[in-house]
């Protein structure tokens, strides 16, 4: 059993759903879901769209959706809105919009980070809204199931485990709970003939590597251009604006000029050790 005691496989819940996000770990754990007796088969999958996913997830979600309707499993999306859209219109209106974790440059030469609220408002609170929904619940209403939810993070990535902040959803892990990492999610996925899935992030993520940035740079051109224009926008966005501008890099460098250290051994992985679990699932 895992730290966190969510796994509860032999418990009984009202409703089992899986946090589906299209990526390496999710994709592998729907495969399963699916075909192995020791894990749950979900009532259903949720995939939460800030609309801002390279391209190449929203390709594989078609792959997922064909591969679930198989085992009569249905792939429902949730969404807010398109997440750069509302960090758009907060340059142009002032109005307030869900913190991205910038990257700051203070005049003292100091380096800070906004806080993140993208997950919570993009991710959580729309998958909740959807579960609510597919309950029957209107707004405000009480809800009275006990309802599971299967999240795709692998041993390797456990330290992303988050137990679930809506009193009624208890979070479980079964990729974890089975001892299984990141590199077994590929063989899941081949021995049922599905192709190889991709990272799940938003293009502009500011938790991603040096060693993505670079990937995406090279295989990925349309979608780094995206993140550069990105990057190009919220450049005074933060309180102070100019004065303490913002980046998506950690370095405070714009990203169209950053020369990335893939190879570098010793770069943090800040997309697993800070990105909260519902996150690139």
């Amino acid at each position: 059993m895992t730290w966190i005691d969510t796994m509860k496989l032999d418990e009984h819940f009202d409703c089992t759903y899986l946090s589906l996000g299209a990526g390496v770990q999710s994709s592998a754990l729907l495969v399963l879901a699916c075909t192995d007796d020791r894990i749950p088969t979900p009532d259903f999958c949720v995939f939460a769209d800030t609309g801002d996913e390279p391209q190449y997830v929203y390709d594989y979600l078609k792959v997922l959706i064909e591969f679930a309707a198989q085992y009569d499993v249905e792939v429902i999306t949730a969404q807010k809105g398109r997440l750069s859209d509302w960090v758009r219109n907060r340059k142009t209106s002032g109005k307030r919009f869900a913190s991205i974790p910038f990257f700051t440059k203070n005049q003292d030469g100091s380096y800070g980070m906004l806080r993140r609220q993208c997950t919570r408002e993009f991710k959580i609170e729309p998958i909740t809204k959807a579960v609510r929904k597919k309950l029957g619940y209107k707004h405000r209403q009480r809800v009275r199931e006990r309802v599971r939810c299967l999240i795709g993070i692998s041993l390797d990535e456990s330290t992303r485990m988050k137990e679930s902040r809506i009193k009624w959803i208890y979070n479980a892990f079964p990729l974890v709970d089975l001892g299984l990492q990141r590199e077994h999610c590929f063989s899941i996925m081949e021995k049922v003939g599905l192709p190889e899935p991709k990272k799940s992030s938003c293009v502009y993520c500011p938790y991603h590597s040096d060693r993505y940035w670079d990937w995406m740079k090279r295989t990925e051109p349309k979608e780094f251009a995206k993140a550069v224009d990105f990057d190009e926008m919220i450049r005074d966005m933060t309180m102070k604006g100019i004065e303490q501008p913002g980046f998506l890099h950690q370095s405070c460098v714009p990203l169209s000029q950053v020369e990335f250290k893939a190879d570098d051994p010793h770069q943090v992985d800040m997309f697993n050790n800070e990105c909260e679990g519902m996150c690139g699932v």
